[in-house]
């Protein structure tokens, strides 16, 4: 069957698994970590399988197999600890809808790398499948003079998390005004640093991120996932496992980025992140 679900419907196990084919003890890997994230969600905490750097840590070990037991005896189901078609059908059923709602407004003085297309729907499924829904707000080429055009193309600015000055916080300033609850993607030409791609850092009530046009189909996702965090969370960065988001390097990867429960609780918890 064709799952619905934007937790589960980009893993091509989990389709599998809609489909017929079990998960069980000893598999690993997203699929994994998005079923112990949702059960988690669903109030079936799981101490053992959280905590490092992929957290949960997409391990089918016995404190899952528990978990999904538990959840197929709620739920009428047999209560084998494996995931099959029927578990997988009341899955994605029980987690059919979004939770939350974050909109972004996109501003852009350059034609980018990736299409925006892809760079959305990348953005989308990253956040989807923690029940985060991306709303496209508005779109707006910035009509700028080519005064403008040259002050603004490459962004010479250090990124710094508060800006309340210089020339992103004046381009953060140009273009259609949107609520203080949403946040801004600016896409400039370049920075002056080439290896910078993007920057999370904006004025107080005014969120907001600016992103290259060479970056790469996570970028922007990644930038957003700044905004959300804020300066207070830690670590900033996760340089130890290149599928986080929030790795400090870009990547072209075709794997859908993860986030730990750490990181989406302080996402669900930002202003940004409005509660369906």
């Amino acid at each position: 069957m064709a799952l619905m679900s934007p937790r589960f419907k980009t893993s091509s196990k989990l389709v599998a698994a809609s489909n017929g084919a079990v998960i069980r003890k000893g598999a690993r890997g997203r699929h994994v970590h998005l079923i112990q994230m949702t059960l988690i969600d669903l109030g079936y905490l799981m101490p053992r399988s959280i905590g490092g750097v992929f957290s949960p840590d997409g391990v089918y070990g016995d404190e899952t197999k528990q978990k999904v037991a538990e959840f197929q005896r709620a739920n009428n189901l047999t209560p084998d600890g494996e995931i099959g078609r029927n578990t997988m059908t009341v899955l994605d059923r029980i987690c059919r809808n979004y939770k939350y709602i974050v909109t972004l407004h996109f501003r852009s003085i350059s034609l980018t790398t990736v299409s925006f297309s892809d760079t959305y729907n990348s953005t989308e499924n990253v956040y989807g499948q923690y029940g985060i829904k991306i709303v496209f707000g508005s779109g707006e080429s910035l009509m700028m003079s080519n005064e403008e055009e040259q002050q603004f193309n490459q962004v010479d600015e250090s990124c710094r998390w508060e800006i309340d000055d210089g020339e992103v916080n004046q381009l953060h300033s140009t273009g259609s005004p949107f609520p203080s609850n949403h946040i801004g993607v600016y896409y400039v030409k370049s920075f002056s640093n080439n290896s910078l791609l993007g920057c999370g850092g904006h004025a107080k009530n005014r969120p907001a991120c600016t992103v290259a046009a060479a970056a790469s189909r996570w970028d922007t996702a990644h930038e957003v996932g700044h905004v959300l965090l804020t300066s207070s969370f830690n670590p900033v960065h996760v340089s130890e496992h290149q599928r986080n988001l929030m790795y400090p390097y870009s990547r072209n990867t075709g794997q859908i980025p993860v986030l730990t429960d750490r990181q989406v609780a302080q996402i669900r918890r930002n202003i940004c992140c409005v509660s369906m």
